[in-house]
Order: C-alpha cells, then sequence, then structure tokens
C-alpha cells in the first residue's frame, strides 16, 4: 500500500521542489509584515518576495499539467496519477498563498485607509497597490481551478480589481501602480471573463489617457510607466490580431 508519505517522495523524484525558493527571503517578509508602515521600498520587496513564490509555482502547475495530458495520451495510468497528486498539491499551496496574501498582506493595510472618505494621494495609491494584489492573487486562483471554486476566485478577484479601480481615481494616469491595475485587470476581463470587448477598452482608455500626459513626468516614472504602456500596446496588438496565442498576453513585471 502506498501511504501519502512515500507518494510525495515518488511524485518529488519526477518533479523539482516548490519550496526552495522561498528560503532567501522569508525573513525578509516577515520583518516588513510586521512593520504599520511600509516605504515604497519595503512594499515593493513584499509584493516581488510573494511573486517570486507564486511564479514557481503556477510554472510548476503549467508544467506538471502538460507532463498529465501527455502521460494519459501514452496510456501511462500509474505516471498520470502521480501527476495528478501533484497537480493536487500544487493547488492546494497556491490557495495557501492565496489565504495568506489576502488576510496577513492586504488586509492589515488596508482596512482602516479603505474607511477615509478623504485619502491623500499617497493613501490611494497604497490601496490600489495592495488591491491590486489581492486581485492578481485571485486571479491565479481562478487560473487553476474548475466549477465552483474558480467562480469564487473570480468573484473575488473581480471585486478586487473594481475596489482598486475606484480608489485610482485619486492618483495621475501616468502612476505605474495605477496603469499596472488597468494592464492586469484587462487581462483579468480577456482570459478570466472572456469579455474582450471589456479587456480592450480598459486597455485603451489606459493607455490614452496616459500618453496625453507623458510630458508631465520626471526621468524615472516615465520610464516605469511607459514600461507598462508599451506592454498594454503589446496586448492591445495582440488582442487585435486573429488567432493570438495566450502564452504572449502581457501582464505587470512580464509575469503570466
Amino acid at each position: 500500500m502506498r501511504t501519502w508519505s512515500s507518494t510525495c517522495a515518488a511524485v518529488s523524484a519526477r518533479f523539482p521542489v516548490v519550496d526552495g525558493v522561498e528560503c532567501g527571503w522569508v525573513a525578509v517578509v516577515s520583518l516588513v509584515k510586521s512593520a504599520n508602515d511600509l516605504s515604497v521600498e519595503e512594499r515593493n520587496l513584499l509584493s516581488v518576495g510573494y511573486k517570486n513564490c507564486m511564479s514557481v509555482r503556477r510554472t510548476a502547475f503549467r508544467t506538471t499539467q502538460s507532463r498529465y495530458e501527455q502521460d494519459t495520451s501514452d496510456e501511462k495510468v500509474e505516471q498520470a496519477k502521480l501527476d495528478e497528486l501533484y497537480i493536487q498539491y500544487i493547488r492546494e499551496e497556491v490557495f495557501g498563498l492565496i489565504k495568506e496574501v489576502s488576510e496577513e498582506v492586504v488586509y492589515p493595510y488596508v482596512q482602516e485607509l479603505a474607511k477615509d472618505d478623504k485619502l491623500t494621494e499617497e493613501q490611494s495609491e497604497v490601496l490600489v497597490f495592495f488591491k491590486k494584489m489581492e486581485g492578481d492573487y485571485n486571479r491565479y486562483g481562478a487560473e487553476i481551478t474548475s466549477g465552483d471554486k474558480r467562480g469564487s476566485y473570480k468573484d473575488a478577484a473581480q471585486q478586487a480589481y473594481q475596489e482598486a479601480n475606484k480608489f485610482s481615481e485619486n492618483l495621475a494616469s501616468t502612476n505605474p501602480i495605477s496603469l499596472g491595475l488597468s494592464l492586469n485587470f484587462s487581462v483579468f476581463y480577456y482570459e478570466i471573463c472572456d469579455m474582450k470587448p471589456e479587456a480592450t477598452s480598459l486597455a485603451q482608455n489606459a493607455f490614452e489617457s496616459a500618453i496625453d500626459h507623458l510630458d508631465t513626468l520626471e526621468d524615472e516614472e516615465y520610464k516605469d510607466s511607459t514600461l507598462i504602456m508599451q506592454l498594454l500596446k503589446d496586448n492591445l496588438t495582440l488582442w487585435n490580431t486573429p488567432e493570438q496565442e495566450s502564452d504572449d498576453i502581457q501582464v505587470e513585471d512580464c509575469e503570466q
């Protein structure tokens, strides 16, 4: 009889370990999460840490899913069963990360700010940053699930993106965080909701609003903003090209 431990050992022998990527930044993330107020640098560090952690799992999921389909096609029954077990293992880790980001990262930083009727631009930027992050992670959950569970992640992502979009009204159209929100929200509409006209409209409006005000930016912000605008433009070109490949769709940080 195969035990859970032996099953995990067998699965691990066929696939790369996912957790190794986390060792270098866990202590830093714990320190940053304990702070009452984050600098822009600390906020970005926190985001990049979780992004790296999620990215390796999404890559592992896609690789394993592809292998499962191939093993099933080749009638390799035992190997396909291992593939399935590992796919579920990765899913559970992704679900855990989504829960952690929503409850331990986003919630502590937005709960009080979101109640304020008179937000400063800096406060609005913080809210957009974290609500966008919440939307992104729930989008990842929708990518790897189906049925009711996919619906729950999809609804949570849409709500977070919409709230971020509301707070972004206080930001300049050229603000990189606001542009990043428009980029990822439009990808959510396109890939998860299959709402292609809405995706195109959102991306187009964000691009056109920003391009009219680029001459007001300093060099550093100009560089950040135009980078995201190029990704918006790339998606718009792709979405208006017949038989486009979804793997070519761009999101912020070039993270699919």
